[in-house]
């Protein structure tokens, strides 16, 4: 949900600074800022609950300093002319900072109308963010890149390379979009789960929708530019095959065995492939739907979803997310791995 939004300007006119535009997102038990190039960029973004600040483009470092230090004093009129002064130095180590604000925000939020918090044997996946474990690898990847050259760094994100930073940040991307979608289903009665980790190789799944029109898992594929062909056996990206069909087959059977064992009865799971491509139209092309994956683009979501009939009970729909939602459902390890402990 966008609460305010306000235009940096330069503080000095005859230097050159990037025009700054600063939004601020309230969602999921987060409060955060985010600055944004004029060309919808992102600069970095601040946690207003733990005072975290990330910069992803150092080039931008000091308007992004100064489109923060706006915002703050258009956001409340200080008392005080020492209450003007703010502190946005960004932290030593954006990485870290960004990760360890997201599980003490989550740690520190709750919402009245949300469930009763989990036990503290496990964690609980309700709290993610769509996006959110590519979106930290794409930090971590930047940080890497950084560190070997700062040059290179900037050169790979301005002609925007193919870079292992631009992978994640592209995949991340397409996760918010679907996940921002996906959202809409919870007025319907459904419950969404966002970046759920499984097994014990650092995977995890996009997003989980579960309702009585039956429980869905959903992989992401972002290919702007791209042009996207479908086959009942076979998936093209660009002319080339790619292996979609399979993983996406294998992560709903992984799903259906894991959720089937967790609430002790079966639970039928549909894999889900969603193509993004950047475009109004998606490019994707369906010459023959597969039988076991359902193909879906961006104007699919949420529809496809609400027009599903009726598949289970609703005692076992709040059964499977109760479930669904616990990490352990979904790691190997007992004492669940992804536990937001420091």
């Amino acid at each position: 949900m966008l609460i305010s939004l306000h235009s940096a300007r330069p503080a000095v006119e005859d230097e050159e600074v990037p025009d700054l535009e600063v939004v601020r997102w309230q969602r999921y038990g987060k409060d955060r800022l985010y600055v944004n190039g004029s060309d919808g960029q992102r600069v970095g973004w601040v946690d207003l609950l733990t005072g975290a600040r990330t910069v992803a483009d150092g080039e931008c470092e000091q308007a992004f300093t100064d489109a923060v230090s706006n915002w703050y004093c258009g956001a409340a009129t200080p008392t005080r002319d020492e209450d003007r002064s703010i502190d946005v130095t960004p932290p030593p180590d954006p990485v870290q900072e960004e990760i360890r604000g997201a599980a003490l925000a989550t740690r520190l939020t709750a919402d009245a109308a949300a469930p009763p918090l989990p036990p503290a044997s496990w964690h609980d996946l309700a709290t993610h963010v769509p996006g959110q474990a590519a979106r930290e690898q794409a930090i971590r990847e930047l940080a890497t890149m950084r560190e070997r050259t700062k040059v290179g760094a900037f050169l790979a994100r301005a002609f925007d390379m193919k870079t292992d930073e631009r992978a994640w940040r592209v995949g991340a991307n397409g996760e918010e979009t679907v996940g921002s979608r996906l959202e809409k289903l919870t007025k319907h009665g459904w419950h969404v789960l966002h970046a759920v980790p499984v097994g014990k190789r650092g995977s995890d799944i996009d997003h989980v929708v579960i309702s009585a029109g039956g429980v869905y898992t959903l992989n992401t594929k972002n290919h702007p530019g791209g042009r996207v062909w479908v086959g009942s056996r076979a998936i093209r990206v660009n002319g080339q095959p790619v292996t979609y069909l399979r993983n996406s087959q294998y992560e709903g059977q992984r799903a259906e065995r894991l959720l089937s064992e967790a609430a002790g009865f079966p639970v039928p799971v549909r894999p889900v492939l969603v193509f993004l491509t950047g475009s109004l139209i998606p490019n994707v092309t369906i010459k023959q739907r597969p039988e076991a994956v359902l193909i879906l683009d961006r104007m699919d979501i949420p529809g496809a979803f609400k027009r599903a009939p009726r598949r289970i009970s609703p005692e076992q729909v709040d059964a499977i997310f109760d479930v669904a939602r616990r990490c352990t459902t979904w790691t190997v390890s007992p004492s669940c791995s992804c536990s937001d402990a420091d």
